[in-house]
């Protein structure tokens, strides 16, 4: 059966899907009023209890099917894996659209992804894969992307090329994207995640929060924001996608490295920055010099006021829970939540 088949009803019905629709044909709804009996004056039951009675023997009849529907379903094994391998978090990938393979072999219905394993789509082409209690993804053209570990607690995947649309509901810290030049930690969201040929990462949150890291550099990338991401410089500084073009342009210089970040182009991000632009001045405080994030202190301090607890010695000195209080006074997102889970 279709996975889709029971969303919008496109593709094949398994049989006993099918079977199960039909015992219960009798009782869909079918866009009237409900039409009320009124009981019949006699000695015999009222009328509601002998309406439920004539519904015991279908209604019997269609829990027997639902159990057998559903234990048939999720216990046997899809095409390509042997039924000791497939566990409620094994990853199973489905084609879309286009071509899909799975370890080099095309695909033309569900199959499991064992860690190891790389799913590739074509030109134009589109997959699903997904885990029961993890989420699902959808992978775009021309994509690569390799399930590295699908244990409790720890499932990680690679993607070295293309782009993904996830929409994870595992708890925080359970789920992992690695890319050439940063991991992507999920802390309950979806997102879009872009990676080209070079190496070079783009994330875009759409809802909850993700961490992006790496070897000790982290971005924390909230709803409606971006981060980009390059080889041998790791996760940039996230941004909110409503920045001005000023705001934003500046800011990949500072990341790029291509100018002093005391000169011009740190001046014309001050000036162009909003207090959602909060969001990246606290990540520039921990990545400039003393001298640079003293001037984007003193600009973020006018924009959010610091709790107390965040003094500017505390901060400049890299204090992190000088500035973790300062985070969790914008509103953006738990940090100190996400500490722990780390």
């Amino acid at each position: 059966m279709s996975g889709d088949y029971l969303w919008d009803r496109s593709g094949r019905p398994d049989p006993d899907v099918a079977a199960l629709e039909s015992v219960l044909s009798e009782l869909r709804h079918r866009g009237g009023p409900l039409a009320l009996v009124p009981p019949a004056p006699s000695r015999q039951a009222p009328a509601r209890t002998r309406n439920w009675r004539s519904l015991a023997v279908p209604l019997a009849l269609a829990a027997s099917i639902a159990v057998m529907v559903a234990g048939t379903w999720f216990a046997r094994p899809q095409r390509g894996a042997p039924a000791a391998a497939v566990s409620a978090g094994s990853w199973k990938a489905a084609p879309v659209s286009g071509s899909a393979r799975v370890a080099s072999e095309p695909i033309e219905a569900e199959v499991h992804v064992p860690p190891g394993r790389w799913l590739e789509t074509g030109p134009g082409a589109s997959a699903r894969l997904s885990a029961g209690e993890i989420g699902t993804l959808r992978v775009g053209p021309l994509s690569r992307l390799r399930v590295i570990s699908d244990a409790p607690g720890e499932h990680r995947l690679a993607l070295a090329r293309g782009s993904l649309d996830a929409f994870i509901w595992a708890s925080p810290r359970q789920f992992f994207i690695e890319t050439p030049s940063a991991v992507a930690v999920d802390l309950g969201c979806a997102y879009r995640l872009e990676v080209d040929e070079d190496g070079t990462g783009r994330l875009r949150v759409t809802l909850g929060w993700v961490g992006f890291e790496l070897d000790g550099r982290e971005s924390l990338v909230p709803r409606g924001a971006m981060c980009t991401t390059r080889p041998g410089r790791g996760p940039g500084t996230p941004h909110f996608e409503d920045a001005s073009a000023g705001f934003r342009a500046a800011l990949a210089s500072l990341d790029d490295g291509g100018a002093p970040a005391a000169g011009d182009v740190l001046d014309r991000l001050l000036r162009e920055a909003r207090p959602r632009d909060a969001l990246s001045l606290w990540h520039l405080l921990s990545r400039l010099d003393r001298l640079s994030a003293a001037k984007v202190y003193d600009r973020l301090a006018t924009l959010a006021p610091p709790p107390p607890q965040a003094s500017k010695d505390l901060v400049l000195a890299g204090d992190r829970p000088a500035l973790d209080a300062w985070w969790d006074s914008l509103g953006l997102a738990p940090v100190s939540r996400y500490r722990e889970l780390r």
